[in-house]
């Protein structure tokens, strides 16, 4: 897991320059990583989420973070936390700095190395 992961809880919303935006709580960073999409290719997506809009798919296990790491809360858009990757490692795709990901669902798994995250790339 090379890259670094900020993280942020939903906090209701706020105003900003007169237009209502969501506001967060900052979190501990962690390590992780994205899973790559040719595992994805060969299965269409099945579940879809809308963000701003926008029905966006959800990768399930999309998102790898430490099993020792705090379990992120899942849910919709101003429920579910959010991720944004702040730092690549130098074999990482550098495309990925600045992506941020809603965390949809975070799947119990027992014998796990990392924990494993359903994800949605929150649109920019």
């Amino acid at each position: 897991m090379t890259l670094t992961l900020a993280w942020y809880a939903p906090n209701g919303k706020t105003t900003v320059n007169e237009q209502e935006a969501w506001a967060f709580l900052t979190k501990t960073p962690t390590k992780g990583k994205v899973r790559g999409q040719s595992q994805e290719a060969a299965q269409p997506y099945t579940r879809t989420v809308v963000i701003g809009g926008v029905e966006v798919p959800i990768v399930e296990g999309g998102l790898h973070i430490p099993t020792s790491a705090a379990i992120p809360t899942p849910g919709e858009r101003g429920v579910g936390w959010e991720a944004v990757v702040t730092k690549v490692g130098p074999d990482d795709d550098p495309a990925l700095l600045g992506r941020r990901y809603l965390v949809t669902n975070s799947p119990a798994m027992s014998h796990a190395t990392a924990r494993r995250l359903d994800v949605a790339e929150v649109p920019q």
